[in-house]
């Protein structure tokens, strides 16, 4: 896979500002995020979107947009972050954002919050298509979204996490079990192209140590996620975003 080691100053690249601003006019974030373009000259050509933020913006009122392709059904899926509350039950006295995301027919709700450099997943409700509550899932101390600590931001680094899960459904007594999470970086500054546009991205694979399964991830400062791809065959790439700053 190709990489942008430093894509503000390679000297193959022509920054173009005037397209950055044309991008931002349109669907890009809003506020303070820091955008100018680059030509990708080493992945074919064309501007790669350099961009600055937190690889996962948590801001009320951010909105995202994906296409979908889950092993051929293909859909669109939008994530907003309805608001910042207290997570309540085990995880009293701790903030989280509720992001909300609706599928075709069912919604998911997650609390995130910030833990020093992590991103942290605390909390997760499955909602059926009548809004009535399917499963709901508490994290101790919590799942990963995006570990931006100094050592998980190099190239090659590896880690696992360790964490319970604590896990209700409409057919099954509560349950918490131990799980581990296999993360490594696959690369830096690497150039992903989505209908959103084509940004310079960090790509995180987490695995599954129990099955080998997989599911890679692309970050993009000050925008998120946008692009997932699982080794099942599930694929959501970003369309659109907004207020993501």
């Amino acid at each position: 896979m190709r990489s942008l080691s430093n894509p503000r100053f390679h000297p193959a690249w022509a920054v173009a500002v005037g397209a950055a601003a044309a991008f931002v006019a349109g669907c890009g974030p809003s506020g303070g995020t820091s955008i100018s373009t680059v030509t990708d000259t080493d992945g074919g050509g064309g501007d790669v979107l350099i961009t600055s933020g937190p690889y996962q913006p948590l801001v009320v009122g951010a909105t995202w947009s994906y296409h979908v392709n889950d092993k051929g059904v293909k859909y669109d899926k939008v994530a907003v972050f309805e608001t910042q509350e207290d997570l309540g039950g085990p995880k009293a006295g701790t903030s989280g954002f509720r992001m909300k995301e609706t599928f075709p027919a069912n919604t998911q709700l997650t609390w995130y919050s910030q833990v020093g450099d992590v991103v942290a997943r605390m909390h997760e409700q499955s909602m059926d298509a009548n809004n009535q509550p399917k499963s709901e899932d508490w994290y101790d101390p919590y799942r990963l979204r995006v570990d931006a600590s100094a050592d998980h931001l190099k190239s090659g680094a590896s880690w696992d996490w360790n964490y319970s899960d604590t896990h209700t459904s409409r057919t099954k007594p509560t349950a918490t079990v131990s799980l581990t999470e296999h993360w490594k970086v696959d690369g830096i500054n690497e150039p992903v192209t989505v209908p959103a546009g084509t940004f310079a991205s960090l790509r995180l694979t987490h695995i599954d140590p129990s099955d080998g399964s997989t599911k890679t991830y692309w970050f993009v400062k000050g925008v998120g996620k946008a692009r997932e791809e699982t080794s099942a065959g599930h694929i959501e790439e970003l369309a659109s975003y907004q207020n993501t700053q």
